[in-house]
Formats: structure tokens, sequence, C-alpha cells
């Protein structure tokens, strides 16, 4: 079709400056929790926008990094949703160490693949859609947030609440090395135990003591037990303490829990079995809380996640590229569109792999086929919406 002609001669033509912005971005470190370098991330974001005439606002925030919210009109009912999070994993100096730079079809640095280039993709997408399909396109927001690396603690009910009204969501982490995109993720939570016991010398009164470390220990093999690999639940146990001395009971124990799941009823069964377990004391007269929560939602593959697929597919037919889908153990800000009922795609972005490692890489010959891909599956949705 001629808009897909059009807009892939667009996104041709800017891909030269498309990369150069991406360069700027990878070269400006945006650790995750250091709401300073964050900013300056979103200063060239803002910037960018500026230059294309296209509108946003700022929520400050005194913590973490600066919020972006940018809008282009259509005159089609409705809003789709397009998120991506400025923050990575990498350390302060990290860019000093190991610039942006390319090697044949990769582009290397920190977060190039996650996620910097995939938030020049959706501006690159949602600019080509505002200058060529401004009249077949409904309002499209594209959402910055500061903090996806840190489980999102302050985007998450702004995430809902500009999701709980939109059509359809794209996130726009990167598509997997096999070129896939994400129609199911893992969910996370995170818990501690707390244990109490009750001292006392370890030769000469033994007897008298509560032994909160070999509660812990023996809770902590009833609960490595719930996990279940074929159904992805996961269990992990990080950081470990009790103890006050070699010669004295234990007091005091904690031990810090990572639960990884598909599905919230997975999640539901899991905690409750874990619950029971701390709720039993194996050493008498010791006691025992739970804490924690969710803090990732999964990504469920719902019928409205298989309808948006249905329409990236299509696109993909489109415009000659082949779309394939697959879920993934990581979690992220698609879980919270996509808990809410509302059509949500991840992966959406550039190809790219080795996320937070020193060789994390973009393919570059991928970005403007996804680019594409991600404008055209706006026009299929709506089309079929």
């Amino acid at each position: 079709m001629q808009i897909q002609e059009d807009l892939k001669s667009f996104l041709e033509q800017r891909q030269e400056s498309a990369i150069n912005f991406l360069k700027e971005l990878v070269n400006t470190d945006s650790s995750a929790g250091e709401k300073h370098s964050v900013d300056e991330v979103g200063e060239l974001i803002r910037q960018r926008l500026s230059v294309e005439s296209v509108d946003y606002e700022v929520r400050q925030s005194d913590d973490y990094g600066d919020t972006i919210i940018a809008r282009i009109a259509g005159k089609r009912p409705g809003k789709i949703l397009l998120m991506g999070h400025m923050d990575t994993a990498f350390p302060l100096g990290t860019v000093k160490e190991r610039p942006f730079s390319q090697d044949g079809n990769l582009l290397r640095g920190p977060g190039v693949s996650d996620m910097k280039s995939g938030l020049v993709t959706m501006m690159e997408a949602v600019i080509a859609l505002k200058e060529l399909a401004s009249d077949t396109i409904c309002d499209i927001e594209l959402l910055f947030t500061p903090d996806e690396e840190i489980g999102s603690p302050h985007s998450r009910e702004l995430i809902q609440e500009l999701a709980a009204d939109a059509l359809a969501v794209f996130n726009l982490e990167p598509g997997r090395p096999d070129g896939s995109i994400v129609t199911a993720r893992k969910g996370s939570a995170h818990h501690k135990i707390t244990v109490e016991g009750k001292a006392a010398h370890s030769g000469a009164f033994i007897e008298n003591g509560i032994s909160a470390n070999d509660e812990l220990a023996l809770k902590m093999i009833e609960i490595k037990k719930l996990m279940d690999i074929e159904k992805g639940i996961t269990i992990n146990f990080g950081k470990i303490e009790g103890g006050i001395g070699n010669n004295v009971v234990s007091p005091s124990a904690t031990a810090t829990i990572h639960l990884a799941f598909w599905t919230l009823e997975h999640y539901e069964q899991t905690v409750k079995a874990i619950q029971k377990v701390v709720d039993h004391s194996f050493v008498p007269g010791s006691k025992s809380t739970l804490s924690g929560k969710i803090g990732m939602l999964p990504m469920e593959k719902t019928a409205g996640v298989g309808l948006l697929f249905s329409a990236v597919r299509e696109a993909g037919e489109m415009i000659g590229y082949e779309v394939t889908e697959q879920r993934t153990k990581g979690a992220a800000d698609a879980g919270f569109t996509a808990s809410l009922g509302i059509p949500t795609i991840c992966g959406m972005g550039p190809v790219g792999g080795n996320w937070h490692g020193v060789d994390e890489y973009m393919e570059l010959d991928t970005f403007c086929p996804r680019t594409l891909l991600l404008a055209t599956s706006i026009l299929q949705y709506l089309q079929q919406d």
C-alpha cells in the first residue's frame, strides 16, 4: 500500500539523524535511581520533541527522574499508548568506559538496546504518522518513564492511569535476539521472612535458647519444595542474615525471597503456601513473619493481547517483515497494562541482546524495519477496532 511505502521512505531518510540521536542518548548516563542522570536523558528527549513540534508535559519527581508524556492528536476516536523507560541498569561512569560504538551491523553501548533504541523508535514512528497519516490515526501518547530498572515504584500508578482508557499499548522494550516480539512475560515479587528466637550461650545453656537460624533453615528447605520449574514458578533466596556470634544461639534471622511466575493465580497459590510454612514453628518458641509484595505484574496472553498480536503480524505481512512471538521470563512495565485487560504488546523495539552486560548490542539493520512495523501495526489495529 502507498502509505507503507511513504512511511518507509520517510523513515529511511531520517535514519542517520535518528541514529545520531540514539548515540547522544547512549553517551549520556541514566543510571536507575540516579535522578540527575535520568533527567539529562529526559532533557535530550524534550529537545528533540520540541524540534519535531510534538507537544509534551513533564511530571516532576523529587526522588526519581522526571516523567515525560508526549502527545499527538489524531482524528479518529480513542488513544494508543506507547511507552519506554529512560533509565538503564548501568552505574554512573559506564559511558566513559564504554561509549557508543559501531561494529559492522552491531551498535554497542550501555542501554543501546535496553532500551534507548526503543525510545528513538517510538518517537520516529509517531513523527512519521503525524506527518503522513494524521487523518487516519487516533490520539497517540508517548510515555517516557524513569525507574523501570528498579521495578517502576514511581511510574506504576501513572502507567496504569494512562493505559486505563487506551485502545492498545505498545511497550518498546527490545525485540528478542531471534527477532520475536513478546506476548507474555513473567511477573516478580519480593518478600522477606523475619524470624525471632531467643539468645543463649551455645555451650553452657543451649537448651535455653531458641535458634532463629535453625528455624529459618528449616523453613527454607520447605519453601524451596514449592518451586515448580514446569509451571515457571521459581523461588530464590537472596540475602540471608542471622545470629550475633559463633557461641550464641541466634535470636534473630532474616531471608529475602524473589518469586517469578507466569500468572497471578500461580503467585497467589505460591505465596499462600509460603505463608503456611512461615506460620508453622519447626523450633518451638520461634516466631516468624512474612512481608513483601508483587513488584512487577505478569503480562498474561489474554484474548486482547492475541488480537493485538494478530494486527502486528498482519502489519508485518504488509511490509514483508516476518513476525514471530515468544513469552519471556523477564518482567517489564507491560505487565502493569496487560493486567488491566488492555491489549498489550512488548518487545517492539529494534532487535538486540546481552542486556545489562558489557557486550549489549542492537542490530542496526532492524532499526527502520521495526520502526515501520510499529507505525504500520498502529494503523492496522485501528482498522480492526
